[in-house]
């Protein structure tokens, strides 16, 4: 089985909290509030929120999650303009053509169950799930969201896969692989990658590629907000904490 990227925080956003019974009544905040709050964190601040997601997050300083934020960000753009220039286009569907993805468009996953809003799954295989799409494109009138626009959203999860497609075919020399950890060293050494280093690239190279005002990690509270009011309240607050930014 390939390796298999997802944008998938709705599902991340309830294993947080807890179960839709559990999950306790969070402060509600304005949607347009929201909008303006997440739009003006900067890339350190969801360094912090990505590294809070982050496995092996225990093992790194401050400085240190500061530093690797700082470089996966630094790789996403850089790999954002190198593709737009080696393939003369900055448009996610062209590059998806032309990389020879196959981009599929299913309302939800198969059988159900779970709620996905975006997957790539090695070698060659991107899909947007047009459920999430709907949701939160309806947004767009209550709040004027440019972000949330149907177009602006659809490229954006599109780009975002991309990243994950580019990272595959250059594993030996694209920053969010090369990069690695030692866990331990007897009796032989083991060194893991740091896997959020991959979707805070991935963010970067959606935000260079489309040139966006706002960094795309927004649309992890913004997504999940089309399908669950309170989780993504949630997930705003725990974010707002994190980043002292209420």
């Amino acid at each position: 089985m390939g390796r298999q990227e997802k944008w998938n925080r709705l599902i991340d956003a309830f294993s947080r909290k807890g179960t839709a019974f559990s999950m306790p009544e969070y402060p509600k905040v304005p949607f347009p509030e929201m909008i303006e709050k997440l739009g003006a964190l900067t890339e350190e601040d969801w360094g912090k929120y990505a590294f809070s997601r982050e496995p092996l997050e225990g093992r790194f300083s401050n400085e240190q999650k500061m530093q690797y934020t700082h470089k996966a960000n630094d790789c996403g753009r850089e790999w954002a303009e190198k593709i737009a220039r080696q393939y003369g286009t900055r448009n996610p569907g062209e590059l998806a053509e032309k990389l020879g993805m196959k981009v599929k468009t299913p309302k939800v996953p198969v059988g159900g169950g779970l709620v996905l809003f975006a997957q790539f799954v090695e070698p060659d295989e991107i899909t947007i799930f047009t459920d999430c799409v709907d949701k939160a494109s309806k947004l767009e009138e209550e709040c004027g969201c440019d972000l949330l626009r149907r177009e602006n959203l659809t490229n954006t999860l599109l780009a975002h896969e991309l990243f994950h497609a580019v990272e595959e075919r250059h594993v030996k020399e694209i920053y969010t692989r090369t990069e690695r950890v030692e866990l331990w060293r007897k009796p032989f050494s083991n060194k893991s990658t740091i896997s959020c280093l991959s979707e805070i690239a991935a963010m970067a190279f959606a935000g260079e590629l489309l040139d966006l005002k706002v960094s795309p990690y927004m649309l992890d509270v913004l997504l999940v907000y089309s399908y669950d009011k309170n989780a993504a309240w949630g997930l705003y607050d725990e974010i707002m904490n994190m980043t002292k930014k209420q």
